[in-house]
């Protein structure tokens, strides 16, 4: 089952560069669990999670899967995320003041029939392997 699991994760993450949320609506349970880096969990709807990765698409996230590690009907996951702030001040096409935006993502996701039920987030990669009882092989 894990096998699958971590298939399922890495096609909602193709579906997400590809600017399909078709997919990724097929993909979350409608009422998906999403429990922030120290937060209580909490439970929203399917839209409104496609409404956050919509923002995230237009805004032009380049998003890179670097691990998915499947624990039965749980996969940890780590990501980098980058994008491109242009200066709106600016109306050169190739700007010198823009800024890069570059960051690290880990969660713990949940999926149960098919279907992601909880997203976990977690502050770094160790945190989630540690959330489901491993320990990360690499110091």
């Amino acid at each position: 089952m894990s096998q699958e699991n971590v298939e399922l994760l890495l096609r909602g993450y193709r579906a997400f560069v590809a600017g399909d949320l078709e997919t990724i609506a097929e993909l979350l349970d409608p009422d998906v669990e999403w429990v922030g880096i120290g937060e209580d969990a909490l439970l929203v709807s399917r839209d409104v999670v496609l409404g956050v990765l919509a923002e995230r698409v237009a805004e032009g996230y380049h998003v890179t899967v670097d691990r998915a590690s499947g624990l039965g009907d749980r996969v940890v996951a780590s990501m980098r995320f980058s994008r491109v702030e242009l200066d709106e001040t600016d109306a050169r096409p190739l700007q010198s003041r823009r800024t890069f935006l570059i960051g690290r993502y880990a969660a713990v996701v949940t999926i149960r029939d098919g279907r992601v039920v909880c997203v976990e987030e977690h502050p770094h990669l160790a945190s989630a392997l540690a959330a489901v009882g491993l320990e990360d092989e690499v110091t």
